[in-house]
C-alpha cells in the first residue's frame, strides 16, 4: 500500500529479498527501514518453478487459514517498488497485513503468478532466506524451520548462477544510470 503523503510503500519480503545482499547489493534498492514481521493466513511454499538443475524453485505465499509466514517488512520508495515490480515479473502483487513489534501495517507482497507443485529449492537460495531472516531478527524458531527444509546442493552450478545474476544486475543498473 502506497502512503501518498510520503510516497513510500510497505513491502513484505519472505524470500531472497529479505537479505541485504540481494535487495541492496544486487538489486540496488535501499529500504528506508526494515524490520521483522509476520503475515497471518498464508504459508511459505517453494511453488514458483525455477530453472531445473540450477534454481529449481522460488518462494511464494499460498493462502492457508491458521498459518503464518515470517519475513521482513521493508519501507521502500514508490519508485523502488516499481523497479521491484519489473524484477519480480513472475509474481503478482497482493495486499497483506504485516505485524511488527511497532504495530500492524498494510503492505504489499509478491505471489507466484503460476503456482506449481511444491519443489525443493537450491541450498544457495534457501541460505539467502535464512541470512535475510537472521539479519532482521525473525524469530529463531522460524529460522530453524527454514534450516530444516530439504534443499538441492548444486555447488558449482549455484556459484556460477549467482555470479551471472550479479553481473547481469550490475549491467542493468549501469544502463539505467546512463538513461
Amino acid at each position: 500500500m502506497i502512503d501518498r503523503a510520503s510516497e513510500t510503500v510497505h513491502y513484505f519480503a519472505f524470500g531472497a529479498n529479505m537479505a541485504r545482499q540481494v535487495l541492496v547489493h544486487r538489486r540496488g534498492i535501499t529500504p528506508h527501514a526494515s524490520r521483522a514481521a509476520v503475515v497471518h493466513g498464508f504459508t511459505l511454499r517453494f511453488g514458483l518453478r525455477g530453472i531445473p538443475g540450477v534454481e529449481p524453485a522460488f518462494a511464494t505465499l499460498v493462502a492457508m487459514p491458521g498459518a503464518s509466514v515470517h519475513g521482513v517488512l521493508h519501507t521502500l520508495s514508490a519508485r523502488d517498488l516499481a523497479r521491484l515490480d519489473r524484477i519480480e515479473s513472475s509474481y503478482d502483487r497482493i495486499d497483506v497485513r504485516a505485524e511488527t513489534s511497532d504495530g500492524t501495517f498494510d503492505a504489499t507482497a509478491y505471489v507466484a503468478r503460476r503456482l506449481s507443485d511444491e519443489r525443493m529449492p537450491s541450498r544457495r537460495y534457501l541460505r539467502l532466506l535464512i541470512e535475510g531472516a537472521r539479519e532482521h531478527g525473525v524469530p529463531e524458531a522460524y529460522v530453524a524451520a527454514l534450516e530444516a527444509r530439504a534443499s538441492h546442493h548444486l555447488p558449482l552450478v549455484s556459484g556460477v548462477v549467482a555470479r551471472v545474476i550479479q553481473l547481469g544486475e550490475r549491467a542493468i543498473r549501469s544502463l539505467r544510470r546512463r538513461g
